[in-house]
Protein backbone atom coordinates (compact mmCIF):
# COMPACT_ATOMS: atom_id res chain seq x y z
CA UNK A 1 0.00 0.00 0.00
CA UNK A 2 1.26 3.32 -0.89
CA UNK A 3 2.54 5.15 2.23
CA UNK A 4 1.23 9.00 2.51
CA UNK A 5 4.64 10.21 2.64
CA UNK A 6 5.26 8.92 -0.91
CA UNK A 7 2.67 11.33 -2.49
CA UNK A 8 4.32 14.61 -1.62
CA UNK A 9 5.98 14.95 -5.26
CA UNK A 10 4.65 15.65 -8.53
CA UNK A 11 7.18 15.42 -11.71
CA UNK A 12 5.85 16.68 -14.89
CA UNK A 13 7.27 13.72 -17.06
CA UNK A 14 6.67 15.42 -20.10
CA UNK A 15 7.37 18.63 -21.31
CA UNK A 16 4.52 18.87 -23.38
CA UNK A 17 2.49 18.85 -19.96
CA UNK A 18 4.13 22.49 -20.03
CA UNK A 19 2.74 23.17 -22.54
CA UNK A 20 -0.82 21.98 -22.05
CA UNK A 21 -0.59 24.08 -18.73
CA UNK A 22 -0.10 27.10 -20.97
CA UNK A 23 -2.84 26.18 -23.80
CA UNK A 24 -5.45 25.53 -20.66
CA UNK A 25 -4.59 28.70 -19.03
CA UNK A 26 -5.72 30.40 -21.91
CA UNK A 27 -9.03 28.91 -22.53
CA UNK A 28 -9.70 28.90 -18.95
CA UNK A 29 -9.13 32.26 -18.70
CA UNK A 30 -11.43 33.18 -21.81
CA UNK A 31 -13.92 30.85 -19.96
CA UNK A 32 -13.46 33.07 -16.95
CA UNK A 33 -14.08 35.83 -18.84
CA UNK A 34 -17.18 34.58 -20.11
CA UNK A 35 -18.64 33.33 -16.73
CA UNK A 36 -18.41 36.69 -15.23
CA UNK A 37 -20.23 38.63 -17.86
CA UNK A 38 -22.82 36.18 -17.89
CA UNK A 39 -23.12 36.85 -14.28
CA UNK A 40 -23.33 40.42 -14.57
CA UNK A 41 -25.87 40.14 -17.32
CA UNK A 42 -28.47 38.50 -14.87
CA UNK A 43 -30.28 35.48 -14.68
CA UNK A 44 -32.38 36.23 -18.14
CA UNK A 45 -29.03 35.97 -19.88
CA UNK A 46 -27.55 33.01 -18.19
CA UNK A 47 -30.55 30.72 -19.51
CA UNK A 48 -30.79 32.11 -22.62
CA UNK A 49 -26.98 31.23 -23.15
CA UNK A 50 -27.24 28.38 -21.31
CA UNK A 51 -30.41 27.41 -23.32
CA UNK A 52 -27.73 28.18 -26.36
CA UNK A 53 -25.24 25.49 -25.07
CA UNK A 54 -28.19 23.07 -24.44
CA UNK A 55 -29.55 23.05 -28.15
CA UNK A 56 -25.54 22.38 -29.76
CA UNK A 57 -25.04 20.17 -26.97
CA UNK A 58 -28.08 18.00 -28.64
CA UNK A 59 -27.74 18.24 -32.15
CA UNK A 60 -23.65 17.44 -31.75
CA UNK A 61 -24.60 14.24 -29.62
CA UNK A 62 -26.65 13.17 -32.03
CA UNK A 63 -24.60 13.73 -35.38
CA UNK A 64 -21.48 12.52 -33.46
CA UNK A 65 -22.91 9.69 -30.93
CA UNK A 66 -24.63 6.24 -32.39
CA UNK A 67 -25.24 5.24 -28.80
CA UNK A 68 -27.72 8.92 -28.26
CA UNK A 69 -28.74 8.50 -32.19
CA UNK A 70 -30.06 5.15 -31.59
CA UNK A 71 -31.79 6.18 -27.88
CA UNK A 72 -33.03 9.40 -28.96
CA UNK A 73 -34.78 8.07 -32.65
CA UNK A 74 -38.28 8.76 -31.78
CA UNK A 75 -37.21 12.18 -30.40
CA UNK A 76 -37.86 14.67 -33.29
CA UNK A 77 -34.24 16.23 -34.13
CA UNK A 78 -35.43 19.22 -33.46
CA UNK A 79 -36.90 19.16 -30.42
CA UNK A 80 -35.77 21.67 -27.77
CA UNK A 81 -37.60 20.77 -24.39
CA UNK A 82 -35.28 18.05 -22.39
CA UNK A 83 -38.34 16.42 -21.03
CA UNK A 84 -38.61 15.31 -24.76
CA UNK A 85 -35.54 12.92 -24.60
CA UNK A 86 -35.07 9.62 -22.37
CA UNK A 87 -33.14 9.44 -19.57
CA UNK A 88 -29.58 7.69 -19.18
CA UNK A 89 -27.42 5.54 -16.60
CA UNK A 90 -24.34 4.69 -16.28
CA UNK A 91 -25.24 0.84 -17.14
CA UNK A 92 -26.48 1.58 -20.24
CA UNK A 93 -23.45 4.29 -21.04
CA UNK A 94 -21.10 1.53 -20.18
CA UNK A 95 -22.48 -0.76 -22.53
CA UNK A 96 -22.62 1.27 -25.29
CA UNK A 97 -19.13 2.95 -24.27
CA UNK A 98 -17.34 3.03 -27.99
CA UNK A 99 -20.85 4.33 -29.54
CA UNK A 100 -21.78 6.26 -26.64
CA UNK A 101 -18.54 8.65 -27.26
CA UNK A 102 -18.23 11.42 -30.07
CA UNK A 103 -14.17 10.50 -30.86
CA UNK A 104 -14.17 7.28 -32.93
CA UNK A 105 -10.16 7.31 -32.05
CA UNK A 106 -11.56 6.31 -28.54
CA UNK A 107 -12.02 2.70 -27.46
CA UNK A 108 -12.99 1.10 -24.05
CA UNK A 109 -10.86 -1.55 -24.64
CA UNK A 110 -7.64 0.89 -24.75
CA UNK A 111 -9.51 3.21 -21.85
CA UNK A 112 -9.29 1.12 -19.17
CA UNK A 113 -5.94 0.38 -20.35
CA UNK A 114 -4.96 3.72 -19.65
CA UNK A 115 -6.76 3.60 -16.36
CA UNK A 116 -5.08 0.18 -14.79
CA UNK A 117 -1.61 2.04 -14.40
CA UNK A 118 -1.75 3.90 -11.42
CA UNK A 119 1.57 5.52 -13.07
CA UNK A 120 -0.65 7.46 -15.36
CA UNK A 121 -2.70 9.35 -12.79
CA UNK A 122 -3.09 12.55 -13.96
CA UNK A 123 -1.83 11.73 -17.42
CA UNK A 124 -3.11 12.97 -20.76
CA UNK A 125 -5.25 10.18 -22.19
CA UNK A 126 -4.61 10.52 -26.35
CA UNK A 127 -2.41 13.26 -25.69
CA UNK A 128 -5.68 15.92 -25.13
CA UNK A 129 -8.21 14.06 -22.53
CA UNK A 130 -8.38 13.64 -19.14
CA UNK A 131 -9.83 10.13 -17.60
CA UNK A 132 -11.47 9.18 -14.45
CA UNK A 133 -13.37 6.59 -12.84
CA UNK A 134 -15.94 5.58 -10.43
CA UNK A 135 -18.45 3.10 -9.26
CA UNK A 136 -20.55 4.95 -6.86
CA UNK A 137 -23.91 3.43 -5.15
CA UNK A 138 -25.05 1.85 -8.65
CA UNK A 139 -22.38 -0.96 -8.24
CA UNK A 140 -21.85 -0.40 -11.84
CA UNK A 141 -17.67 1.16 -12.68
CA UNK A 142 -17.63 4.11 -15.00
CA UNK A 143 -15.21 5.75 -16.77
CA UNK A 144 -15.13 9.29 -17.76
CA UNK A 145 -13.48 11.17 -20.66
CA UNK A 146 -13.44 14.94 -20.06
CA UNK A 147 -12.36 16.89 -23.40
CA UNK A 148 -10.13 20.17 -23.44
CA UNK A 149 -12.93 22.73 -23.32
CA UNK A 150 -14.77 20.63 -20.51
CA UNK A 151 -11.27 21.11 -18.46
CA UNK A 152 -11.39 24.73 -18.83
CA UNK A 153 -14.92 25.19 -18.02
CA UNK A 154 -14.38 23.22 -14.92
CA UNK A 155 -11.29 25.40 -13.80
CA UNK A 156 -13.45 28.54 -14.64
CA UNK A 157 -16.23 27.34 -12.34
CA UNK A 158 -13.36 26.85 -9.56
CA UNK A 159 -11.60 29.67 -10.48
CA UNK A 160 -14.58 32.08 -9.85
CA UNK A 161 -14.92 30.69 -6.46
CA UNK A 162 -12.22 32.71 -4.17
CA UNK A 163 -11.95 30.01 -1.65
CA UNK A 164 -10.88 27.70 -4.55
CA UNK A 165 -7.91 29.39 -5.84
CA UNK A 166 -4.31 28.61 -3.70
CA UNK A 167 -3.79 31.85 -2.05
CA UNK A 168 -0.43 33.24 0.30
CA UNK A 169 0.33 31.79 3.88
CA UNK A 170 0.17 34.61 5.69
CA UNK A 171 2.41 33.14 8.37
CA UNK A 172 5.33 32.88 5.87
CA UNK A 173 5.31 36.75 4.03
CA UNK A 174 7.40 37.70 2.23
CA UNK A 175 7.05 35.24 -0.78
CA UNK A 176 6.30 32.13 0.78
CA UNK A 177 3.81 30.14 -1.02
CA UNK A 178 0.57 28.37 -0.14
CA UNK A 179 0.62 24.57 1.56
CA UNK A 180 -2.02 22.65 -0.18
CA UNK A 181 -2.90 19.47 1.35
CA UNK A 182 -5.67 16.92 -0.37
CA UNK A 183 -6.51 14.09 1.89
CA UNK A 184 -8.67 11.17 -0.97
CA UNK A 185 -8.79 8.18 -1.78
CA UNK A 186 -5.73 7.20 -3.73
CA UNK A 187 -4.53 4.73 -5.84
CA UNK A 188 -7.04 4.83 -8.82
CA UNK A 189 -8.30 7.25 -11.40
CA UNK A 190 -10.51 8.88 -8.90
CA UNK A 191 -12.02 12.47 -10.32
CA UNK A 192 -10.51 14.73 -7.22
CA UNK A 193 -7.01 12.76 -7.54
CA UNK A 194 -6.57 13.11 -11.46
CA UNK A 195 -7.78 16.85 -11.43
CA UNK A 196 -5.16 17.62 -8.78
CA UNK A 197 -2.58 15.48 -10.20
CA UNK A 198 -2.81 16.36 -13.65
CA UNK A 199 -2.46 20.26 -12.46
CA UNK A 200 0.47 19.36 -10.63
CA UNK A 201 2.01 18.05 -13.78
CA UNK A 202 1.58 21.15 -15.95
CA UNK A 203 2.36 23.83 -13.61
CA UNK A 204 5.70 22.58 -12.01
CA UNK A 205 5.28 25.52 -9.26
CA UNK A 206 1.49 24.53 -7.88
CA UNK A 207 3.44 20.71 -7.41
CA UNK A 208 5.63 22.52 -5.25
CA UNK A 209 2.77 23.81 -2.99
CA UNK A 210 1.02 20.36 -3.19
CA UNK A 211 0.81 16.80 -1.37
CA UNK A 212 -1.92 14.23 -1.44
CA UNK A 213 -2.40 12.23 1.61
CA UNK A 214 -4.42 8.85 1.55
CA UNK A 215 -7.29 7.76 3.73
CA UNK A 216 -6.00 3.83 2.98
CA UNK A 217 -3.50 4.94 5.52
CA UNK A 218 -3.78 4.29 9.29
CA UNK A 219 -4.92 7.77 11.21
CA UNK A 220 -1.77 8.08 13.12
CA UNK A 221 0.13 8.37 9.66
CA UNK A 222 -2.23 10.69 8.19
CA UNK A 223 -1.63 12.95 11.15
CA UNK A 224 2.10 12.47 11.56
CA UNK A 225 2.31 13.26 7.80
CA UNK A 226 -0.39 16.70 7.70
CA UNK A 227 1.37 18.22 10.76
CA UNK A 228 4.79 17.57 9.72
CA UNK A 229 3.21 19.81 5.83
CA UNK A 230 1.13 22.15 8.16
CA UNK A 231 -1.39 23.19 5.48
CA UNK A 232 -3.22 25.93 4.87
CA UNK A 233 -5.61 24.65 3.18
CA UNK A 234 -7.22 21.10 3.18
CA UNK A 235 -9.31 19.52 0.92
CA UNK A 236 -11.31 15.95 1.41
CA UNK A 237 -14.37 14.72 2.49
CA UNK A 238 -16.68 15.74 5.68
CA UNK A 239 -16.16 12.37 6.99
CA UNK A 240 -12.44 12.79 6.78
CA UNK A 241 -12.76 16.78 8.10
CA UNK A 242 -15.07 15.60 11.04
CA UNK A 243 -12.11 12.83 11.77
CA UNK A 244 -9.36 15.88 11.72
CA UNK A 245 -11.28 17.53 13.90
CA UNK A 246 -11.09 15.26 16.17
CA UNK A 247 -7.45 14.93 16.62
CA UNK A 248 -7.09 18.84 16.52
CA UNK A 249 -9.74 18.69 19.68
CA UNK A 250 -7.53 15.95 21.18
CA UNK A 251 -4.41 18.29 20.78
CA UNK A 252 -2.53 14.89 18.12
CA UNK A 253 -3.04 17.69 15.32
CA UNK A 254 -2.23 21.31 15.81
CA UNK A 255 -2.98 23.05 12.38
CA UNK A 256 -3.68 26.71 11.46
CA UNK A 257 -5.28 25.76 7.98
CA UNK A 258 -7.18 29.25 6.21
CA UNK A 259 -9.63 26.79 4.60
CA UNK A 260 -11.02 23.99 4.27
CA UNK A 261 -12.94 22.46 1.43
CA UNK A 262 -15.24 19.77 1.42
CA UNK A 263 -16.85 17.50 -1.43
CA UNK A 264 -17.70 13.80 -2.14
CA UNK A 265 -20.38 13.49 0.55
CA UNK A 266 -22.83 15.17 1.99
CA UNK A 267 -22.10 17.68 4.59
CA UNK A 268 -24.29 18.43 7.80
CA UNK A 269 -25.03 21.39 9.48
CA UNK A 270 -23.58 20.06 12.50
CA UNK A 271 -20.56 18.73 11.12
CA UNK A 272 -20.06 21.92 9.10
CA UNK A 273 -20.35 23.73 12.54
CA UNK A 274 -17.90 21.21 14.38
CA UNK A 275 -15.12 21.36 11.63
CA UNK A 276 -15.26 24.98 11.93
CA UNK A 277 -15.24 25.79 15.50
CA UNK A 278 -12.45 23.25 15.92
CA UNK A 279 -10.32 24.49 13.19
CA UNK A 280 -11.50 28.34 13.51
CA UNK A 281 -11.70 28.82 9.37
CA UNK A 282 -14.28 28.19 7.37
CA UNK A 283 -15.30 25.15 5.34
CA UNK A 284 -16.17 25.50 2.02
CA UNK A 285 -18.41 22.91 0.24
CA UNK A 286 -18.72 21.82 -3.25
CA UNK A 287 -20.93 19.49 -4.93
CA UNK A 288 -20.19 17.36 -7.81
CA UNK A 289 -19.83 13.99 -9.36
CA UNK A 290 -17.50 12.32 -12.06
CA UNK A 291 -20.12 12.56 -14.34
CA UNK A 292 -20.34 16.53 -14.18
CA UNK A 293 -17.11 17.76 -12.28
CA UNK A 294 -19.09 21.01 -10.73
CA UNK A 295 -22.57 20.59 -10.27
CA UNK A 296 -22.68 23.79 -7.53
CA UNK A 297 -20.58 25.75 -5.31
CA UNK A 298 -21.04 26.90 -1.32
CA UNK A 299 -21.27 30.69 -0.39
CA UNK A 300 -21.49 32.44 3.10
CA UNK A 301 -25.09 31.55 3.58
CA UNK A 302 -24.01 27.55 3.36
CA UNK A 303 -26.10 27.38 0.42
CA UNK A 304 -25.23 25.35 -2.84
CA UNK A 305 -25.74 27.82 -5.88
CA UNK A 306 -26.15 25.35 -8.75
CA UNK A 307 -23.57 26.33 -11.64
CA UNK A 308 -26.78 26.54 -14.21
CA UNK A 309 -24.62 28.28 -17.19
CA UNK A 310 -23.51 24.93 -17.66
CA UNK A 311 -25.67 22.37 -15.97
CA UNK A 312 -29.38 21.55 -16.18
CA UNK A 313 -30.51 19.96 -12.78
CA UNK A 314 -33.46 18.08 -13.04
CA UNK A 315 -35.09 16.41 -9.40
CA UNK A 316 -37.50 13.99 -10.45
CA UNK A 317 -39.95 11.37 -8.54
CA UNK A 318 -39.70 7.64 -8.94
CA UNK A 319 -41.72 7.84 -12.26
CA UNK A 320 -39.29 10.65 -13.69
CA UNK A 321 -41.61 13.27 -13.39
CA UNK A 322 -40.57 16.73 -12.29
CA UNK A 323 -40.60 17.81 -8.82
CA UNK A 324 -41.42 21.11 -7.22
CA UNK A 325 -39.06 23.50 -5.47
CA UNK A 326 -39.28 22.53 -1.63
CA UNK A 327 -39.74 19.03 -2.30
CA UNK A 328 -37.00 16.32 -2.00
CA UNK A 329 -36.29 14.33 -5.32
CA UNK A 330 -36.43 10.35 -5.56
CA UNK A 331 -33.53 10.94 -7.97
CA UNK A 332 -31.88 13.45 -10.21
CA UNK A 333 -31.03 14.01 -14.21
CA UNK A 334 -27.99 16.15 -14.50
CA UNK A 335 -26.96 17.27 -18.30
CA UNK A 336 -23.24 18.28 -18.34
CA UNK A 337 -23.38 21.57 -20.68
CA UNK A 338 -19.56 21.66 -21.03
CA UNK A 339 -18.30 18.07 -22.23
CA UNK A 340 -19.10 17.09 -25.70
CA UNK A 341 -16.94 13.91 -26.27
CA UNK A 342 -18.72 12.03 -23.51
CA UNK A 343 -22.22 13.54 -23.56
CA UNK A 344 -24.02 13.79 -19.99
CA UNK A 345 -27.86 14.42 -21.16
CA UNK A 346 -30.54 13.28 -18.85
CA UNK A 347 -28.25 11.27 -16.70
CA UNK A 348 -29.67 9.28 -13.61
CA UNK A 349 -27.67 10.72 -10.72
CA UNK A 350 -29.23 9.05 -7.87
CA UNK A 351 -29.13 11.91 -5.44
CA UNK A 352 -32.36 12.84 -3.87
CA UNK A 353 -31.85 16.68 -4.03
CA UNK A 354 -33.90 19.85 -3.02
CA UNK A 355 -34.34 22.80 -4.69
CA UNK A 356 -34.87 25.62 -2.55
CA UNK A 357 -37.75 27.92 -3.12
CA UNK A 358 -36.17 31.22 -1.35
CA UNK A 359 -33.67 33.11 -2.75
CA UNK A 360 -30.80 33.26 -0.79
CA UNK A 361 -29.81 36.22 1.14
CA UNK A 362 -26.11 36.00 0.31
CA UNK A 363 -27.03 38.44 -3.09
CA UNK A 364 -26.42 35.48 -6.00
CA UNK A 365 -29.43 34.90 -7.68
CA UNK A 366 -28.94 31.66 -8.96
CA UNK A 367 -30.83 28.79 -7.44
CA UNK A 368 -29.75 27.10 -4.75
CA UNK A 369 -30.12 23.12 -3.68
CA UNK A 370 -29.86 20.66 -0.78
CA UNK A 371 -28.33 17.18 -1.49
CA UNK A 372 -29.02 13.70 0.30
CA UNK A 373 -25.49 12.19 -1.01
CA UNK A 374 -23.56 9.15 0.47
CA UNK A 375 -24.98 7.26 3.23
CA UNK A 376 -22.14 5.20 4.23
CA UNK A 377 -21.28 4.62 7.70
CA UNK A 378 -17.86 4.86 9.67
CA UNK A 379 -17.11 1.98 11.01
CA UNK A 380 -15.55 1.57 14.80
CA UNK A 381 -13.17 -1.29 15.54
CA UNK A 382 -10.73 -2.35 18.65
CA UNK A 383 -7.31 -1.61 18.06
CA UNK A 384 -4.52 -3.51 19.16
CA UNK A 385 -3.10 -1.20 21.43
CA UNK A 386 -6.30 -0.53 23.14
CA UNK A 387 -9.06 1.69 22.58
CA UNK A 388 -10.88 1.91 19.44
CA UNK A 389 -10.04 2.91 15.74
CA UNK A 390 -12.35 4.31 13.36
CA UNK A 391 -12.39 3.46 10.09
CA UNK A 392 -13.92 5.70 7.08
CA UNK A 393 -16.34 4.03 4.61
CA UNK A 394 -14.64 5.50 1.55
CA UNK A 395 -11.35 3.52 2.45
CA UNK A 396 -12.83 0.23 2.57
CA UNK A 397 -14.67 0.80 -0.50
CA UNK A 398 -11.49 1.93 -2.32
CA UNK A 399 -9.66 -1.49 -1.06
CA UNK A 400 -12.65 -3.72 -2.36
CA UNK A 401 -12.71 -2.04 -5.46
CA UNK A 402 -9.25 -1.47 -6.52
CA UNK A 403 -7.42 -4.68 -4.32
CA UNK A 404 -10.65 -6.70 -3.83
CA UNK A 405 -11.46 -6.37 -7.62
CA UNK A 406 -15.39 -5.95 -6.77
CA UNK A 407 -18.02 -3.56 -7.68
CA UNK A 408 -21.01 -3.99 -6.09
CA UNK A 409 -21.00 -5.22 -2.59
CA UNK A 410 -22.31 -4.22 0.45
CA UNK A 411 -20.06 -5.02 4.16
CA UNK A 412 -22.28 -4.86 7.17
CA UNK A 413 -20.39 -4.64 10.36
CA UNK A 414 -22.39 -7.39 12.31
CA UNK A 415 -20.03 -7.00 15.54
CA UNK A 416 -17.02 -4.81 16.98
CA UNK A 417 -14.92 -8.24 15.73
CA UNK A 418 -16.89 -9.53 12.59
CA UNK A 419 -17.79 -8.50 8.97
CA UNK A 420 -20.41 -9.63 6.78
CA UNK A 421 -19.88 -9.43 2.54
CA UNK A 422 -22.74 -9.40 0.17
CA UNK A 423 -21.51 -9.69 -3.42
CA UNK A 424 -23.96 -9.63 -6.65
CA UNK A 425 -23.06 -12.47 -8.49
CA UNK A 426 -25.33 -15.28 -9.66
CA UNK A 427 -22.87 -17.83 -9.77
CA UNK A 428 -21.87 -19.63 -6.34
CA UNK A 429 -18.05 -20.44 -7.34
CA UNK A 430 -17.58 -16.88 -8.67
CA UNK A 431 -18.86 -15.49 -5.26
CA UNK A 432 -16.86 -17.36 -3.21
CA UNK A 433 -13.82 -17.10 -5.71
CA UNK A 434 -14.81 -12.87 -5.48
CA UNK A 435 -15.31 -13.22 -1.61
CA UNK A 436 -11.83 -14.93 -1.41
CA UNK A 437 -9.89 -12.47 -2.69
CA UNK A 438 -11.34 -9.10 -1.31
CA UNK A 439 -11.09 -10.74 2.01
CA UNK A 440 -7.45 -11.06 1.53
CA UNK A 441 -7.22 -7.24 0.75
CA UNK A 442 -9.99 -6.22 3.57
CA UNK A 443 -7.64 -8.11 5.95
CA UNK A 444 -4.36 -6.91 5.25
CA UNK A 445 -6.49 -3.57 5.26
CA UNK A 446 -7.26 -3.52 8.43
CA UNK A 447 -4.29 -5.35 9.73
CA UNK A 448 -2.43 -2.34 8.82
CA UNK A 449 -5.05 -0.04 10.40
CA UNK A 450 -3.76 -1.63 13.69
CA UNK A 451 -7.48 -3.10 14.29
CA UNK A 452 -7.66 -6.27 16.27
CA UNK A 453 -8.34 -9.70 14.19
CA UNK A 454 -11.95 -9.44 12.69
CA UNK A 455 -13.68 -12.35 11.34
CA UNK A 456 -15.22 -11.68 7.73
CA UNK A 457 -17.71 -14.26 6.19
CA UNK A 458 -19.52 -14.35 3.14
CA UNK A 459 -23.14 -13.29 3.16
CA UNK A 460 -25.11 -15.45 0.35
CA UNK A 461 -27.93 -12.48 -0.12
CA UNK A 462 -28.20 -10.27 -2.65
CA UNK A 463 -26.93 -6.85 -1.42
CA UNK A 464 -30.20 -4.56 -0.52
CA UNK A 465 -30.47 -1.21 -2.32
CA UNK A 466 -32.08 1.68 -0.54
CA UNK A 467 -36.45 0.80 -1.02
CA UNK A 468 -36.64 5.06 -0.62
CA UNK A 469 -33.73 5.93 -2.65
CA UNK A 470 -32.66 3.07 -4.61
CA UNK A 471 -29.14 3.66 -3.79
CA UNK A 472 -26.88 0.61 -2.68
CA UNK A 473 -25.71 1.39 0.61
CA UNK A 474 -21.94 -0.10 0.31
CA UNK A 475 -20.62 0.00 3.97
CA UNK A 476 -22.99 -0.01 6.76
CA UNK A 477 -22.47 0.19 10.71
CA UNK A 478 -22.93 -2.62 13.62
CA UNK A 479 -27.19 -2.98 13.63
CA UNK A 480 -28.35 -1.19 10.67
CA UNK A 481 -28.74 -4.59 8.56
CA UNK A 482 -32.41 -3.89 8.91
CA UNK A 483 -31.93 -0.52 7.25
CA UNK A 484 -31.19 -1.36 3.87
Amino acid sequence: MTSTRSQGSFIAPDPLDWWRGGCEWLRCSARLQELWLERLAGADARRARRDERLAALLAHARAHSKFYRRHWRDVAADARELSAYPPVDRAELMASFDQWVTDPAIRLDEVRRFVDDPTRIGEAFRGRYAVWTSSGTSGVPGIYVQDEDALAVYGALLSAHPDFAPAADPRGFPGSPARLALVAATGGHFAGLVWWQRLCRMYPMLAAQARVFSILDPLGEIVEALQEWNPTSIASYPTVLVQLADEQRNGRLRLQPNTLLAGGEALSETDRRRIEDTFGCPVVEDYGASECMNIAHGCREHRLHLNDGWVVLEPVDDRMRAVPPGEPSFTVLVTNLANRVQPIVRYDLGDSVTIDPQRCACGDDRPTLQVSGRADDVLEFDARAGEFVRVLPLAIETVLEEQGGLSRFQLTQTARDELSLRIESDDAHQRRHAFDRAHEALTRFLVQQGIRPVRVRLDDAAPQVSRSSGKLRRVRSRGDDRRP
